[in-house]
């Protein structure tokens, strides 16, 4: 049996990426429908357990105190034009205690949106609780998923995990059945949520989930293929429990677009040195499929992440069409500032001059260098020295400490000018601010590189005395990679080369950068982050990606505490 619209009457004002119609279930209806109100399944609905309707299942993102982003999609196999879809929010997971209920109107469920549902239902929750939901569509329930608001006021403590870095070709999501079944709350998602690629270039031999673009090239060329992709990835039975089961705070890196993507001031189009679009004479390095690629990668990003961010459909431009940095305020704990560093980034220097010239070049320290835009770094600068948090932590992409070949101290080359090393004058103005502010108690969580890093942060990283605590700023905590190939996979393979490798490895990165704690590119995972009032707590989890077993062993590769009352990261046993 279906649910009729007839029996919904009161309009609502949500939003799903932009307004959509839709309306609260009325209390006076027929039996059938009170007991739906009241939570009880009516007679005749079943749950999509396979995902057959509701095929990549559900989720939810970017919570605030009264609300969250609720999300789903429908298997355009299942749609029924003018049918509608419903939504129930209850405190459990029997639902019954129904909290909201409303009906999305069946003009906005469509090939527009790839039918896909964006949700907000900001106003109608409370303030640091956990809710569940479902989504019903025809005779179809959708499995049931766990969200969780902010919480205001005191807040102790909080856990999370950080993620980043998932390309599905070249492993398999195991880590993500762990963080499933992780006492957490929140999920912290640092970007390269999808990767552009058919196969992961360079590892093509390796590849467990093969992919056939519906543009038939390598790297995603349009709309219709960045959509393939994030079904693709979103069909994964450990992604959708995760997602399931947490509330995700994503940001996006350069893969959810193209590899090492930037903003070319000089012809105002996207800049993909990589991309087919730039480098094939076929598309003659047309700037308007550079733009249209931009619109579409952000269209897709979208449609398919659960994320509360600012969309203008008027707009032409990249800049006005999307805005995707924001903040999170976990009660007086914690301020969470989660950035974009590839939307306004201008063109990661010394790469266009011979091999000479570039190691010659000194480009990275131009003020004209920014990965954050002026307007983007005011924002972050303000959020960071205003804040009243106890701990004020950055969502960042790419890492911020420097990595470099040096002799005592002084730099002689830079190991990736795609992070903060190629845009050095803004990194020092963001960390003078810091410092001169006296900003307590600063955390940066950043991934991109496929490894583990904790580190110091400072202003001058010329001075390598870690305990002239007036050049320190706060700590770099990297998350390794979920699955993307890390160095040991480059370097080797996949052929393990064991105990001495990566004690070498660890050891010449610290020589050389003594800010550096730890360091290893030999394992993937996730980490878990702890807050209380005084400490933190980052654990690392080295997790299998190269066998389908999801219940493989969840190794801990390390234990770090900082406290920042002495600003120093300790190991833990």
């Amino acid at each position: 049996m279906s649910i009729s619209r007839r029996t919904f009457v009161q309009a609502l004002g949500l939003t799903l990426l932009t307004p959509f119609a839709v309306r609260t279930l009325a209390s006076n209806t027929s039996p059938v429908y009170a007991d739906f109100l009241s939570g009880a399944t009516p007679e005749g609905l079943t749950v999509d357990q396979q995902g057959q309707v509701f095929d990549l299942s559900v989720a939810s993102g970017d919570p605030s105190e009264t609300g969250v982003i609720l999300w789903t999609h429908i298997n355009p196999a299942s749609y029924v034009q003018g049918q509608s879809l419903f939504v129930q929010v209850a405190s459990d997971d029997a639902f019954n205690q129904v909290i909201f209920s409303a009906e999305v109107l069946a003009e906005n469920i469509s090939a527009e949106r790839d039918y896909t549902i964006n949700m907000d239902i900001e106003g109608h929750l409370s303030a640091g609780n956990r809710y569940y939901y479902r989504f019903i569509y025809g005779d179809v329930i959708s499995r049931t998923g766990r969200c969780f608001t902010l919480a205001n006021g005191e807040l102790d403590n909080i856990k999370m995990a950080v993620v980043t870095c998932q390309d599905y070709t070249t492993g398999f999501y195991n880590a993500y059945n762990h963080i499933a079944n992780e006492d957490i709350q929140f999920v912290i998602h640092l970007g390269d949520f999808i990767y552009e690629y058919a196969k992961y270039e360079g590892f093509e031999s390796q590849v467990v989930h093969p992919m056939n673009l519906p543009s038939g090239e390598k790297v995603a060329m349009d709309l219709a293929d960045y959509r393939y992709i994030y079904q693709a990835y979103r069909k994964d039975p450990n992604l959708q429990r995760a997602m399931e089961n947490h509330t995700f705070i994503i940001t996006w890196d350069d893969h959810e677009t193209a590899d090492n993507a930037y903003w070319d001031y000089d012809r105002d189009t996207l800049g993909v040195p990589h991309h087919p679009y730039t480098t094939d004479d076929r598309f003659g390095n047309n700037p308007e499929n550079l733009r249209q690629l931009r619109r579409d990668a952000q269209k897709a990003w979208i449609e398919y992440v659960p994320a509360r961010v600012q969309v203008n459909e008027d707009a032409s431009h990249a800049f006005e069409y999307l805005s995707l940095y924001r903040s999170f305020k976990f009660g007086d704990l914690l301020d969470l500032y989660m950035t974009d560093s590839r939307t306004y980034r201008t063109k990661e220097p010394c790469k266009d001059g011979s091999a000479w010239q570039n190691f010659w070049c000194t480009d990275y320290e131009n003020k004209s260098q920014t990965m954050l835009g002026h307007e983007q770094r005011d924002w972050l600068i303000n959020g960071l020295t205003t804040s009243n948090a106890k701990w004020k932590v950055w969502g960042n992409q790419t890492l911020l400490a420097q990595l470099a070949g040096t002799v005592a101290g002084i730099e002689l080359v830079y190991a990736n000018y795609d992070a903060w090393d190629g845009y050095q004058w803004e990194r020092e103005k963001i960390m003078s601010a810091v410092k001169d502010n006296n900003v307590s108690n600063f955390v940066v969580l950043t991934g991109d590189l496929h490894t583990s890093i904790t580190s110091y942060l400072k202003v001058d990283y010329g001075n390598v005395n870690n305990w002239d605590y007036s050049n320190l700023v706060g700590v770099e905590l990297m998350t390794p990679a979920i699955s993307s190939p890390n160095l040991q996979d480059t370097v080797n393979q996949n052929i393990d080369v064991g105990s001495v490798f990566k004690a070498m490895l660890n050891g010449g990165v610290q020589v050389n950068n003594p800010h550096i704690k730890d360091f290893n590119s030999a394992i993937h995972g996730y980490a878990l982050l702890e807050f209380n009032k005084n400490e933190l707590f980052w654990t690392v989890y080295n997790i299998d990606k190269k066998t389908d077993n999801p219940d493989t062993t969840k190794k801990v590769y390390k234990k770090f505490h900082y406290e920042p009352v002495d600003m120093w990261l300790t190991e833990q046993s």
